[in-house]
């Protein structure tokens, strides 16, 4: 009976329910290299420090379309950042003048707004259901 208890209480705390955000990513220019795509689930670090964040092979490449699944534990409000991060340093390369090197995009393809990112509220989008579908537009300059 203790085991039965002790089973049950285990599947209580690691079986939570999982969502799933599935990103479309489009116009990726190359083949090499990674996607980095950034979560953060408020303004507080947006776009610089986020909450998580995953390197994604682009093994699914095609036609400059990739698409990656990611999971989160929990609905809520959410942003995106995507980076194509072709030479796999784990950042955004820019020049001189802090203009991006490699694609780059916003969820809901939020905008720049001027040579500053977009806010976290034009960015973010909202999980409920457990499959969620974004689609990004990688922007090079």
């Amino acid at each position: 009976m203790l085991h039965l208890l002790f089973f049950l209480a285990f599947a209580t705390f690691t079986d939570q329910p999982k969502y799933a955000i599935q990103i479309t990513v489009d116009n990726i220019k190359t083949k090499e290299g990674q996607v980095i795509i950034s979560l953060y689930d408020s303004e507080k670090g947006f776009p610089y420090e986020p909450e998580k964040y995953f390197y994604l092979p682009k093994e699914s490449l095609k036609d400059g379309r990739a698409v990656f699944t990611i999971e989160i534990d929990k609905p809520g409000d959410y942003a995106l950042t995507v980076v194509d991060d072709v030479n796999e340093n784990g950042d955004m390369d820019k020049n001189f003048v802090g203009i991006p090197k490699e694609g780059f995009a916003f969820s809901k393809n939020a905008k720049p707004r001027g040579m500053r990112p977009p806010a976290f509220n034009d960015a973010k989008f909202t999980v409920r259901e457990k499959q969620t579908a974004l689609k990004v537009v990688l922007k090079y300059f």
